[in-house]
């Protein structure tokens, strides 16, 4: 199965084994099981919000309803949003696709944007099994922006920890190049007045910042991505499209000064699934860069021969939002001289390659630096080698 079709048959498969056989291809099969347990883990209604462009639903629809069909087959059922762009064909495109996917034995309720207690409604369509389908009808003088707006007032009410807009484009492009990450905290000026983003593109791009602005402290992101990659979007750490989020808050401590060590050792435990031994808390680091909700860490040691970043974590849930990037921006400010190691089967080995100026394998290890000098570099691997196993697993 290509890895940017439409979701297979899950009448084939037990529900599970669909999403495995479907991220085969990424090489990560285990973060199905990751996501799909996060997801299962918190209200139906808290999953997703899918925003379906009138462009999708006009040359696309089949992809979407698909995509329904799959998510239904995991007893997930994503609130569908249609009419935030478009909203003269809302109510017509949630007629197909409520005819479309009642065909494929799912069933949706329809609700209008405008009713009230709509957020109880959709709660309870949720907890039924059936996929909540808004419509946002047109309204005199009522702008996209506002609609957003009241989009997020919706979605803050239910604790929806993501919004998926479904562009044909399949995200934000620059250069001819799709954009990954965006920070909107500092990354949307640029961005705004670029002439290849789009007046759309450039309204999402207001609209997630204000979103996840006022979702603050609740994690919240939003993603632009294609019909035909929602799968990889939803079940990927590495996604499928935009990735629009607040820039993560970072706070600097000396030592353990201010840090709560008890939620530390949970993020630890819950980044590399094995506990960090006593004796690591018992050695007082120079620094901790830490994420303000604890979802997130870096600690260093120095030495003289710079920076050793002795332990680098993201927890799994937040993973893929960029936060590792926020961490490492932090970090580097104020050490231009780092080293590090890692295990060999490290997740995020390329992502480490990517960062630093050099590397060498060594047996267990891949010692890693950046700013060293040349002269610099046999000496630190030596003392990355010497470390102890702070995080010991089986053998060690």
């Amino acid at each position: 199965m290509s890895p940017d079709g439409p979701a297979p048959s899950p009448s084939d498969l037990a529900p599970q084994d669909v999403v495995l056989r479907f991220l085969e291809s990424t090489g990560r099969p285990s973060e199905a099981r990751l996501y799909l347990e996060l997801f299962r883990a918190r209200p139906r209604e808290q999953f997703a919000a899918l925003a379906i462009d009138a462009n999708v639903m006009a040359g696309a629809a089949d992809a979407v309803v698909q995509d329904l069909r799959f998510l239904a087959a995991l007893d997930l059922t994503p609130t569908v949003v249609l009419g935030i762009f478009q909203p003269a064909d809302a109510a017509a495109h949630a007629r197909v696709l409520t005819r479309h996917l009642e065909a494929e034995g799912v069933a949706v309720e329809t609700l209008a944007a405008a009713e009230p207690g709509l957020a109880g409604r959709l709660t309870a369509a949720a907890a039924a099994g059936r996929v909540p389908a808004v419509v946002f009808e047109p309204a005199a003088g009522e702008q996209p922006g506002e609609r957003l707006t009241r989009l997020g007032v919706l979605l803050r009410e239910l604790q929806t920890r993501k919004l998926l807009f479904l562009h044909r484009p399949g995200g934000i492009r620059q250069g001819g190049v799709l954009v990954p990450l965006v920070n909107l905290t500092t990354d949307v000026p640029a961005l705004a007045a670029s002439k290849e983003t789009s007046r759309k593109e450039r309204l999402i791009l207001e609209g997630a910042r204000q979103l996840c602005e006022e979702a603050a402290p609740l994690p919240f992101t939003v993603a632009i991505t294609s019909p035909l990659n929602v799968l990889r979007e939803l079940f990927t750490v590495k996604g499928a499209g935009t990735l629009l989020r607040r820039g993560a808050r970072i706070a600097r401590r000396e030592g353990w000064d201010g840090v709560d060590v008890v939620r530390l050792r949970e993020l630890l435990v819950s980044s590399f699934g094995r506990a960090p031994l006593d004796a690591f808390f018992e050695t007082t680091p120079s620094h901790v860069y830490l994420e303000e909700a604890y979802r997130g860490c870096a600690i260093l040691v120095d030495t003289p021969l710079g920076a050793y970043l002795t332990k680098f974590a993201v927890s799994p849930e937040a993973q893929g939002e960029g936060i590792a990037r926020d961490l490492w921006e932090a970090l580097a400010a104020d050490a231009p001289v780092v080293f590090w190691r890692a295990r060999r089967t490290n997740p995020i080995s390329e992502w480490y390659m990517k960062l630093c100026d050099g590397l060498v394998r060594v047996p267990g290890w891949t010692i890693y630096w950046k700013g060293l000098a040349a002269d610099a570099i046999p000496a630190a691997i030596a003392w990355a080698v010497k470390q102890p196993v702070d995080i010991p697993r089986d053998g060690d």
